[in-house]
């Protein structure tokens, strides 16, 4: 958490020299996302499909903003280069929030002396989780098509507009752990150090890919699907250390669609 703060200055300082830089030829875009996240963490086992795609779903919302290196609606005849032309920075404040639970083959362990689920399938299965969070940051997107071209509308035919994107995200999260009864936690967790339930900030890394569909003159939809990876591992409230299965910390794929209005 020491490094966190100089990260997150380096990156506001770039974002505003480069906004300064930009500001004769630029333009602006608002928006909103919505789509399901899923979550990967220390819930379920590794591999699983249940655990790591089909169960520990949640839904996100979020507000974005885009700054344009040019000018496309007005300026599109006043060519600039390349990187003006195919990247764009998106801001983002997101919210999104999952419930948690354990899936996969260690919840449907037998005990061979009774013939029933045995105490550590029972145990995993009566924890359940919660995690929220709060994400702010940036991302820069790479666009395939000329972002000119494609935004002025001056080519009718030129509906989609591809891209990938790379950012960083401050994020505040807030975990929770209840135990059905009269079930104690499991024991890899119930070591000191392995749980904590106190919400905190982190930061985290983002990787995308999507596009753009042309929907009317000064608006646009996309689709994006997006990797985040944290730089903690206590994002769902578990971090069992001695276990050499805990070989990475938390992170989610976050499927989305959203609107785009163009500014000017």
């Amino acid at each position: 958490m020491n490094k966190f703060p100089k990260i997150l200055i380096t990156f506001l300082c770039c974002f505003v020299i480069v906004t300064v830089k930009s500001q004769d030829r630029n333009s602006h875009e608002i928006g909103f996302i919505t789509g399901a996240a899923s979550f990967t963490t220390d819930y379920g086992a590794r591999n699983n499909f249940s655990s790591n795609v089909g169960g520990n779903i949640g839904m996100g919302i979020g507000a974005i903003y885009y700054l344009n290196f040019s000018d496309y609606r007005y300026g599109w005849d006043q060519r600039t280069n390349y990187f003006s032309e195919h990247f764009r920075v998106r801001a983002e404040l997101s919210y999104m929030s999952a419930n948690l639970d354990h899936f996969g083959k260690w919840i449907d362990i037998i005990d061979n002396n009774t013939g029933e689920l045995s105490l550590g399938a029972q145990q995993l299965r009566a924890m359940h989780g919660k995690t929220t969070l709060i994400n702010f940051g940036a991302q820069l997107e790479f666009h395939i098509v000329d972002i000119v071209d494609f935004g002025s509308r001056r080519i009718p035919d030129l509906k989609w507009s591809p891209y990938a994107s790379a950012g960083f995200m401050v994020d505040y999260y807030d975990p929770d752990l209840k135990i059905d009864e009269p079930y104690d936690i499991f024991p890899k967790w119930a070591v000191e150090g392995a749980t904590n339930m106190k919400s905190n900030f982190t930061g985290s890394l983002t990787f995308g890919v999507g596009t753009r569909y042309k929907l009317g003159e000064y608006s646009d939809i996309l689709i994006e699907s997006r990797w985040q990876y944290f730089f903690s591992n206590f994002v769902d409230g578990l971090n069992a250390r001695d276990d050499s299965a805990n070989k990475f910390n938390d992170w989610l794929l976050w499927v989305h669609v959203g609107y785009v209005y163009y500014l000017n």
